[in-house]
């Protein structure tokens, strides 16, 4: 009598079980931009935004919409 074989599904990156990430079920979509300026204006304002205990992308997206009224 000859046994079935069952082929091992393999999921993930590396090609082994269980390898990769599991998904989280959240989506999280992040979009990037580039803010050009002398290197003395991207220093202040890093110091602005740790003295405000903020990262510099908060600060800057936080600034925008508290101009803009939203």
């Amino acid at each position: 009598m000859e046994e079935e074989k069952k082929e091992k599904k393999y999921t993930g990156r590396g090609g082994y079980h269980g390898g990769g990430r599991k998904p989280t079920g959240r989506q999280k979509i992040y979009v990037n931009t580039t803010i050009s300026g002398l290197p003395e204006e991207i220093d202040a304002l890093k110091a602005i935004a740790k003295k405000s205990g903020k990262t510099l992308s908060r600060l800057v997206i936080e600034s925008f919409l508290e101009k803009s009224g939203e």
